[in-house]
This record gives structure tokens, sequence and C-alpha cells, in this order.
């Protein structure tokens, strides 16, 4: 096999403009109603089998009950599925679970280099990961942008591609492939001038 493909920029797609302005809103209002119920994500810890806190890796918030929103937004990713497919060079395929939350990075926030996809976790039937940016505008943070990596990793390669957060836009790309998101700067310090996102993936 040659060794090039390791190292060539990472596959990955994107959807301007998905879900529109009004629903938007509606998931910035959830979001705002739902402030005091985000709690810190965690990590895959290999030694102890189970997720945990590692703030040196990763420093977000998120939920994971999005109410009726969660019925809208997977009844979209699932009629976006044959272009995704069709991107990433992937054989069609019927998904057997959604997994979606909503993830908020806040001043400082940010996310280590890893993969969603883990053989030694759940996440292992993980197959595409999918990005959704909604905030405010004017945007009042800046960074945050999510930069993706060859197979091969950040210490084998510089060809990634580097993706900022477009509010209204939906960005994915394999589960394998090793990412992170850089780190957010909110001046204002409040959480409704956060970058915002939902991740979905899909499981084969």
């Amino acid at each position: 096999m040659n060794d090039d493909i390791f190292l060539k920029p990472p596959v990955h797609g994107r959807v301007a403009n998905w879900l529109g302005p009004q629903m938007v809103e509606r998931l910035l209002e959830f979001a705002q109603s739902q402030q005091d119920k985000f709690y810190q994500t965690g990590i895959w810890n290999k030694k102890k089998g189970e997720v945990a806190v590692d703030l040196t890796v990763r420093r977000s918030r998120k939920i994971t009950d999005l109410g009726s929103l969660r019925g809208d937004i997977q009844e979209r990713a699932q009629a976006l599925m044959p272009k995704m497919c069709a991107q990433l060079g992937a054989t069609p395929f019927e998904p057997r679970r959604f997994e979606i939350e909503m993830a908020v990075h806040f001043d400082g926030a940010f996310f280590g280099e890893h993969r969603d996809q883990n053989p030694e976790s759940q996440t292992k039937s993980r197959l595409i990961s999918a990005v959704y940016y909604f905030h405010h505008i004017p945007k009042s943070f800046s960074g945050g942008a999510l930069r993706i990596y060859p197979i091969a990793g950040s210490k084998q390669s510089t060809a990634f591609v580097e993706i900022e957060p477009i509010n209204d836009t939906l960005v994915f790309f394999p589960s394998w492939f090793p990412h992170e998101v850089l780190p957010v700067n909110c001046p204002s310090h409040r959480f409704e001038d956060s970058r915002f996102a939902i991740n979905c993936w899909i499981h084969r």
C-alpha cells in the first residue's frame, strides 16, 4: 500500500445554510434556556476504560437531551446521507443510530487532537462525524476552527484542512480522521456569545 495515502489532505465536505435562520434561532433559544444543564465534556481514558474529564486535553460543555430538536436534526441528517457518502467516497449504508449532542465552546475552550472512532469504546461503530455550527450574529468570538489532519496525524503531515465555524454550516468527515478544535477567544465571557455546535456521529 502506498504510504502517501496516510499523508494526503483529509477528505471532507460542507454544506452552507444547512438548517436556515429559523432553526438557528430555535437552537440559540434552546441553548440559553438550558444553560444550567450543560456539563463538562470528557475524553476516553484507556487506563480506566471510561470517559473522564481532562481539562488539559478538552475544555467545553455539552448537553445530550435536545428535546424535539433532536428529531428535526436527525431527519435532516438522514436526508443528507446520500450526499455525505458520495462526497466522502463511502459506500451508502443505512445508519444503525445517530448520536447527537449540543456543545458550547466558551472563552479558552478547545479540544486537542483526537479521533471520534475508538475501537475500545462504544464509539467503534462511528463512521461519519458531522459538526453543525451556529452562533449569534454578529459573531462575538474568534478562533475555534476545526482542524482535520490526514490519517497519519499532525506529527507526520502538515497537509491539514482548517475550517472556520461559520454560522449555519455543516461539516462532515470520516470519524477515524484525527482532528482538533483550536482555542476559542470570547472577550465578553458571556454564555450566549460562545461558539455553539451540534455534534452528530453516524453509526454503521
